[in-house]
């Protein structure tokens, strides 16, 4: 996604990933939307992070049909599927990529140069909501806990003699945890059949 205004980094593009079942979302600003910068962030930041995906669905930009991106996919059995050129919002990135567009252009006329220092606090407000599709946050479904936003502690002060150490509190948390575990095992039968 680009050309935005260069920041004093030197970023000017924006690679979108998005988890299609958690709907988590990565952003990742670029100083160039080469193949290789894209083969770079998809094994360190991508596979080494979270697992080989069982395929990746992009549009058909030359960053995604080169040789090289073709050859990672292919070594790490990963299947390939593109969008179709006259619809690519079939591209989960595209939903997210409307929303960060917007954004991304008010955080570059209010702080020229530093939009890029901001997409943190972008993806983490596009994570943080439930998802109508399964009623969680991106963070529950990959993580097994929603995040403490800073609403919570104002809103939801803890109370303060609750005692976390209790065989009710470890119930629900070890609940919560097979929960997390049950709907990754679901996730990855789905994907597979």
């Amino acid at each position: 996604m680009g050309l935005f205004p260069t920041t004093s980094r030197q970023k000017r593009f924006l690679l979108v990933i998005v988890d299609y079942f958690t709907r988590w979302v990565e952003l990742f600003a670029l100083r160039q939307a080469t193949a290789t910068h894209i083969a770079n962030i998809l094994f360190n930041e991508i596979i080494c992070r979270y697992g080989v995906p069982l395929y990746i669905l992009s549009d058909n930009g030359p960053q995604f049909i080169s040789h090289l991106f073709n050859e990672i996919c292919a070594n790490m059995d990963i299947n390939r599927k593109f969008t179709a050129n006259y619809q690519p919002q079939t591209n989960m990135s595209e939903h997210v990529n409307r929303t960060l567009k917007a954004q991304i252009d008010i955080y570059a006329q209010r702080r020229p140069g530093l939009w890029d220092k901001e997409l943190q606090k972008l993806a983490f407000t596009i994570r943080t909501p439930a998802k109508d599709t399964t009623s969680d946050t991106s963070p529950y479904l990959n993580l097994g806990c929603d995040p403490v936003i800073p609403l919570d502690l104002i809103i939801n002060q803890p109370v303060p003699d609750f005692p976390s150490n209790t065989p009710e509190y470890k119930f629900i948390q070890q609940y919560r945890t097979q929960l997390a575990h049950d709907r990754q095992v679901t996730y990855y039968f789905v994907r597979e059949h």
